[in-house]
């Protein structure tokens, strides 16, 4: 696995350019995937896929940026609208324990609907998409669609790579891409793997857009790794580019969001150990304001 050895810089000024320059290198990385899938005669169908925290949803933006910006209408369809109901998914748990009810799970994506809404849409037919409200855990119904023969359709989410999912979306001129870390970081002794970079993401993201506290984001930790190593992971191989979404400079941006928020685990919880662990990891690190990210940086992902 390829490390990079990273010297943080104490200046203000160097700091916010070594920032341009890594946020300026993925979008370079970006946009020639951009350009490389753009070739491809035909296309209809594009996967957009990577384990949770890799930056989907900012390559989303900038694949459909360059693909409008050459002649194409780009729809993205978050695979997360497909989620069943969850009292659809309490009946089915209860009925074969083989079942999960983890949302980062094949079983809980309605892969029939999902295969339904995709032909509608190559076919052209008026399709109405369904969207999936978190909060009370139910599929409602979403926005119309009324497809072109030209348009271009970008499935986003975890579960493209899931066998189930992957099987219907590879008919007819189908491209795929996966992003996610993978390089690794050392700041002095200390070597940060990019599973390690992906819970530190998942643990400010989570705290500041989604209300979860860390001791929460911790629980859901271990089953999210399992899911990865059973069903992402394995399957990577079956994208046709891949993009390094490793952030040279993010362990000093992370750095004041990790302080704070794993100061709030409870010295009596099981997770406290962790997340001192994590702490002390940092120790060395210096800090980068958050401020210096450039306009359509990566990381507000997360920050």
């Amino acid at each position: 696995m390829k490390c990079i050895n990273v010297e943080y810089l104490t200046s203000p000024a160097l700091q916010r350019a070594f920032v341009e320059e890594c946020d300026a290198r993925l979008e370079r990385d970006m946009i020639e995937v951009a350009r490389q899938v753009s070739r491809t005669p035909e296309l209809r169908l594009l996967g957009l896929t990577g384990p949770t925290c890799s930056g989907k949803t900012t390559a989303a933006n900038k694949l459909t940026d360059y693909l409008e910006r050459h002649g194409h209408r780009v729809y993205v369809i978050s695979i997360d609208d497909f989620y069943y109901d969850l009292e659809i998914l309490h009946k089915k748990a209860e009925m074969s324990p083989d079942v999960e009810i983890d949302y980062d799970s094949e079983d809980t994506i309605d892969v029939e609907l999902l295969a339904e809404k995709a032909e509608s849409l190559l076919a052209c037919k008026r399709t109405e998409m369904p969207h999936f409200d978190f909060k009370t855990g139910r599929r409602t119904a979403g926005h119309i669609i009324e497809p072109l023969p030209q348009d271009v359709f970008l499935f986003e989410g975890i579960q493209t790579l899931y066998p189930k999912v992957n099987s219907f979306l590879e008919r007819g001129a189908y491209q795929s891409i996966y992003i996610c870390p993978s390089t690794s970081l050392r700041v002095k002794d200390e070597v940060f793997e990019p599973n390690e970079i992906r819970l530190m993401r998942r643990l400010v993201r989570d705290f500041r857009y989604r209300a979860s506290e860390p001791e929460f984001t911790f629980y859901l930790w271990q089953s999210v790794r399992e899911n990865e190593e059973k069903s992402i992971f394995p399957n990577a191989f079956r994208c046709h580019y891949f993009i390094d979404s490793t952030m040279p400079y993010e362990l000093g941006m992370l750095k004041p969001y990790l302080c704070d928020i794993l100061g709030r685990v409870s010295k009596n919880g099981q997770f406290y150990g962790r997340a001192q662990e994590i702490l002390h990891t940092l120790s060395e690190v210096e800090t980068i304001p958050s401020e210096f990210m450039t306009e359509n940086s990566l990381y507000k992902e997360f920050i």
